[in-house]
């Protein structure tokens, strides 16, 4: 399922406190509107110290609101309607002041008085200094709210803080928050069908400071590890050089080049119901050089040696009954091309992208794909990545049921 149909509809609650990572808070709002939320933003009076009533409003479509005694219908009692008739709370950012209030119980405001009744989930981003993250008694509240059975924690990362110290207690990126939400929405039912996916680009060194690669950018692996673990799989993700910007909820293995990622390949494809193989694996490698190759006046030649076949490999890797998908970036005679790698290379169906001058799909966020089958050829225009690998992950359930079921839909 689509981030767009997940959230379409969605009534959300806000909740901004004081500090400087309200700016990514901005960010994060504008995100859920994009993806059809209704969002009403409620700050602390500190809060607006940080952003103004102006920014929430405009991005939001909303008033916000920030005292007790603001009312938005005089039927109602506010704090409650806010708390209990929306689909979920988001805060963001959580300081260690929100926090210890909602794991106590107190409501001095109208943010933690919120908290105090939300019967819906209640996701909190924590963004702190590290001294007092790690300071016992947050780290008390945070481990006493998370025992709630409404609440969730979009853990901080580590990094630069606005403090001028490096350590644990940046908050979570607007996307990391988005996929906690989904996880929230649609819990991920573990222990499903197995999926090894890869993606990314190979690197392939001349010598120890330059290699040879190509554009891919994982964008499509990630699409589809994410759209798997949400169809209930158990997802292994080998990303060559690429690597998610957080915790994605799925295994992730790294490897540089295409001999390391063959002998990746080989060691978990035994274990996959389906195996996707959306890496851009090199070709060929070249002679690495010991030393660095010195700037010189005449031109320098490299000698190049065949890689392995990891795709036509992994024939002898992956069980009897697996599903197995191959991608291919072609400049000419696309369905032709991969009409011969699904045969040659035993694959289910084949995701080919025609790369032109007019249209690169190598690090772009759409595809215009067409998926080539035994029986048929499907064809989708300028396509969201998030969708295909809808698609990808629905085309190869659908085989895998086929199989299970000895060739019987």
């Amino acid at each position: 399922m689509t981030s767009e149909k997940i959230f379409k509809n969605k009534n959300l609650l806000l909740v901004v406190s004081g500090g400087i990572a309200a700016y990514k808070s901005v960010y994060l709002l504008r995100e859920l509107t994009k993806l059809g939320a209704s969002v009403q933003v409620v700050g602390t009076a500190n809060s607006l110290n940080f952003i103004g009533r102006s920014a929430w409003e405009a991005l939001s479509g909303k008033t916000p609101l920030f005292d007790s005694f603001e009312v938005r219908d005089s039927s109602k009692i506010t704090h409650i309607t806010l708390a209990q008739d929306v689909d979920a709370v988001i805060v963001a950012p959580a300081t260690a002041n929100l926090i210890a209030k909602a794991s106590c119980g107190i409501a001095d405001d109208l943010a933690s008085t919120i908290l105090a009744a939300a019967t819906v989930p209640v996701l909190f981003a924590p963004a702190m200094n590290t001294a007092m993250y790690e300071n016992p008694a947050n780290l008390e509240n945070i481990e006493r709210l998370k025992k709630r059975e409404n609440v969730h924690f979009a853990d901080p990362g580590s990094g630069f803080l606005a403090c001028g110290t490096s350590g644990k207690g940046r908050m979570a990126e607007p996307e990391e928050i988005i996929f906690k939400l989904e996880e929230i929405f649609y819990p991920v039912r573990r222990g499903g069908v197995k999926w090894l996916v890869t993606g990314g680009a190979t690197r392939e060194y001349l010598d120890p400071v330059r290699f040879v690669t190509n554009g891919s950018s994982g964008k499509t692996g990630f699409a589809v590890s994410e759209a798997a673990l949400k169809s209930g799989g158990d997802v292994t993700f080998i990303g060559v050089n690429a690597e998610p910007k957080f915790n994605p909820g799925y295994s992730v293995v790294k490897t540089v080049t295409a001999a390391e990622t063959a002998e990746t390949v080989e060691k978990y494809a035994g274990n996959a119901d389906i195996f996707v193989m959306s890496a851009a694996i090199a070709d060929y490698s070249p002679k690495k050089n010991a030393q660095k190759i010195k700037k010189g006046e005449y031109s320098v030649t490299a000698e190049f040696f065949r890689t392995k076949d990891i795709l036509a490999e992994s024939l002898k890797w992956t069980r009897p009954g697996a599903v197995r998908i191959g991608f291919a970036a072609e400049t000419e005679n696309l369905e032709e091309n991969a009409r011969k790698k699904l045969v040659k290379k035993g694959l289910d169906f084949v995701v080919a992208n025609q790369v032109t001058a007019e249209f690169d799909p190598f690090g772009a966020d759409t595809n215009t794909v067409k998926i080539v089958f035994a029986d048929r050829i499907e064809e989708f225009k300028n396509i969201e990545k998030s969708q295909l690998a809808d698609i990808i992950v629905g085309n190869a359930l659908n085989l895998y049921e086929v199989k299970r079921n000895g060739g019987k839909n």
